[in-house]
């Protein structure tokens, strides 16, 4: 499986941001859902509107591990949830297909939507670009390594550390440019 990067350029990530509302506000708020959380895609597309509708939060089971988790949805979340799902019925899918409001989005379609964004601007997206990008950006505002290892429910700080990008070559041109 090819690796897949964070957009690290907030200007861009704004930018991508906007492209998806406008394109359509379902994917928008699909984006929002895996920056502003770090969830994975099977977890935003296994979502209902009943879910997050006004909700500050919502706790469910992860597929992957198993584990329970709560996420809590920012001010610019909760703000861009109320208007989507406004007048929406509680089971419908959050992200749903084109032809059927209670069906979700597949992971392909999703991938798509993020690929072609990718395209644009030059990047590698994938659906785990979302989760990386919350990572990332999480990492650089605060140099907390403990809080998003935990928030991204990794085992061992190594996996963290590949999501927020310290690669070998990161560490080896910190090595050339450091100084006392």
């Amino acid at each position: 499986m090819e690796s897949v990067e964070p957009i690290r350029d907030k200007a861009l990530y704004h930018k991508i941001k906007s492209d998806l509302y406008k394109w359509n506000e379902k994917y928008y708020i699909m984006f929002l859902m895996g920056t502003l959380l770090a969830l994975r895609v099977n977890e935003i597309l296994s979502l209902r509107v009943g879910d997050v509708a006004n909700k500050k939060t919502h706790t469910f089971r992860q597929s992957k591990t198993g584990k329970e988790i709560t996420i809590a949805f920012s001010p610019e979340l909760q703000k861009a949830l109320k208007k989507y799902c406004a007048g929406r019925d509680p089971q419908e899918a959050l992200v749903p297909t084109r032809d059927n409001e209670y069906k979700p989005l597949s992971r392909r379609m999703a991938w798509q939507v993020l690929h072609h964004e990718g395209e644009l601007y030059g990047l590698n997206l994938g659906t785990h670009s979302m989760r990386k990008t919350c990572a990332y950006h999480y990492y650089n505002a605060t140099k907390d390594l403990a809080t998003i290892k935990v928030w991204l429910n990794h085992s061992a700080e190594r996996d963290t550390l590949t999501y927020i990008g310290v690669t070998k070559e990161r560490v080896t041109q910190a090595m050339i440019n450091f100084k006392i």
